[in-house]
């Protein structure tokens, strides 16, 4: 796991502290267009934004697969012959993106289970609160820590097949691991629901996993022990 995160960029996280210079999450395209408009539609390239410091997660046009990228480098999870394959390379359009160039960021421990979306979003947003961050508006975070049991899944859907909201989790290919490190890249609003969040969370959140190499929307963990959250220290304007 640690060689993974090497390679990913993901141990440059921590650096030195920069002076912050704050802008707003931005968001390509609509989840409740995608999903109440069946608008599947690519709404941004991922090539046109290929910079360091971006951080973002999202869909891939057509609903053909989930995107994470962190400090500049992609991963694409597909679903191909049942099995889910993962690219590094920018060469995809996304239907939905949430994204934040970020210049450094700064950790904080926190030690206990966390069996939850709400009980992760209400540990984010206390860390924030007591960081700096301003919670009336959108942030990105990170989580790392080790799972006893994490669930996700990657979209595949199928061309020819109308979309509808009753049909959508119909081609979510589940992942389901247990007893492994698992790094968690987020997106806090209370004021985004049906934009990037659901009814249901104030948070969008995708799994990134070393074995196998994967990514995608998470939908249910349990961690144990310590948690590493990370918190912007300086959001860039860029773009």
């Amino acid at each position: 796991m640690k060689k993974f995160l090497l390679t990913y960029g993901i141990m440059l996280l921590v650096v030195a502290s920069l002076s912050a210079q704050i802008h707003p999450v931005r968001v390509a395209g609509n989840l409740q267009k995608m999903m109440y408009e069946a608008n599947l539609c690519s709404n941004v390239g991922l090539d046109t934004m290929m910079q360091k410091g971006l951080f973002g997660i999202g869909i891939i046009d057509s609903l053909q697969g989930h995107v994470t990228v962190m400090n500049g480098r992609a991963l694409v999870s597909k679903i191909k012959d049942t099995y889910v394959k993962t690219d590094t390379t920018f060469n995809h359009k996304a239907t939905m993106f949430v994204y934040a160039y970020v210049k450094d960021w700064h950790s904080v421990e926190h030690y206990g289970d966390v069996n939850s979306y709400q009980e992760l979003e209400k540990i984010v947003v206390k860390t924030a609160n007591e960081n700096g961050i301003d919670t009336s508006k959108p942030f990105p975070f990170i989580v790392r820590g080790f799972t006893k049991n994490l669930s996700y899944h990657v979209i595949n859907w199928q061309e020819g097949i109308e979309h509808t909201v009753s049909n959508h989790k119909q081609f979510a290919h589940e992942i389901w691991l247990s007893g492994d490190d698992a790094m968690f890249l987020g997106f806090y609003s209370a004021n985004h629901k049906g934009i990037f969040t659901s009814d249901t969370s104030n948070m969008y959140i995708h799994a990134v996993t070393a074995k196998p190499l994967t990514t995608g929307q998470l939908d249910t963990f349990e961690t144990t022990g310590r948690l590493l959250i990370y918190l912007p220290g300086a959001v860039l304007a860029s773009n």
